[in-house]
C-alpha cells in the first residue's frame, strides 16, 4: 500500500483537524478497508504534531466507526456498521430534544414507502429472510427482549428486499432508537395482534401487491404508535 503524504499542521484543534484529514482520505479511497495506519509515530512526523494530538484523533475516528484497534497491531479502516449510526442517533436524539412523534412520524413516511418497494422488488431470499425473522418472532411472544431484536431483523430484510442499500441505512437505526426509547411496549400485551401485522406484510409483498403492503404498515405503525400512547398514559 502506498501511504498517502498527510502534510504537517498549525497548532488548533489539532486533534480534531488530524481526524479530518484522515477522514477525508478514507472517503476519498485514498485509504480503503482494512488498510493500517501507520504507527502513531510515524503520523506524527508526518503531521508535525505530538503522538498525544495523533492518539486522541484517531480514538474520534474509532468513535465514528472509520477505524478500529486490531489486537494491539494498530489502527486500521473499517466500515461503519448500523450499531455506529443507531448509537450516534441515539445521542443527536437525545441531545436535541426530539419528541417521539417526531420518531414515529419520520418511520411511518419512510417504512410505508419501503414496504411498497419491497412488494415490487422482493426475491424469494428476501422473503425466506423476513419469514425466519416471523419465525423467530413467533416463539418470542413471552420474550420481549428476543422479540425485539426479531422484530428488529424484519423490518432490515424487508428494507434490503428494496434492494436499495440507503434504506437499511436508514431503517435500522431508526428501528433501534424507537425500540430503546420504546422498550416498555414490548412488556404491555397485545404483541400478538400486532404481530399479526408482520404476516400480512410478508403475504402483500409475496403476491407484488405494493398498494397493500403500504397500507398494513400504516396500520401497523399506527397501532405501534398508539402502543407508546398507552405506555404515557399508564406512566402519568
Amino acid at each position: 500500500m502506498v501511504v498517502p503524504a498527510f502534510g504537517k499542521l498549525t497548532p488548533s484543534r489539532l486533534s480534531e483537524r488530524i481526524a479530518e484529514r484522515i477522514e477525508s482520505l478514507i472517503l476519498d479511497s485514498k485509504l480503503r478497508p482494512d488498510d493500517k495506519l501507520p504507527a502513531e509515530r510515524e503520523l506524527a512526523v508526518q503531521f508535525g504534531v505530538s503522538r498525544s494530538a495523533v492518539r486522541e484523533a484517531i480514538k474520534l475516528l474509532e468513535e465514528r466507526g472509520l477505524l478500529e484497534p486490531r489486537n494491539g497491531r494498530g489502527a486500521f479502516v473499517t466500515l461503519p456498521e448500523a450499531s455506529d449510526l443507531s448509537s450516534s442517533l441515539n445521542v443527536v436524539y437525545r441531545m436535541q430534544g426530539w419528541s417521539v412523534d417526531n420518531l414515529h412520524e419520520a418511520r411511518w413516511c419512510l417504512e410505508s414507502f419501503v414496504a411498497a418497494l419491497a412488494a415490487q422488488r422482493a426475491t424469494p431470499e428476501d422473503i425466506a429472510r423476513m419469514e425466519a425473522a416471523i419465525a423467530v418472532m413467533d416463539a418470542s411472544l413471552d420474550e420481549p427482549h428476543s422479540y425485539m431484536l426479531a422484530d428488529a431483523d424484519f423490518h432490515a430484510a424487508m428494507a434490503s428486499a428494496t434492494h436499495n442499500p440507503l434504506f437499511l441505512v436508514m431503517i435500522r437505526p431508526l428501528v433501534d432508537l424507537i425500540q430503546t426509547v420504546g422498550h416498555e411496549e414490548f412488556r404491555h400485551g397485545q404483541l400478538a395482534q400486532r404481530h399479526k401485522k408482520h404476516k400480512m406484510l410478508v403475504e402483500c409483498i409475496k403476491m407484488g401487491d405494493s398498494s397493500g403492503a403500504e397500507s398494513v404498515m400504516r396500520d401497523h405503525l399506527n397501532a405501534t404508535r398508539r402502543a407508546f400512547d398507552n405506555i404515557e398514559v399508564s406512566d402519568s
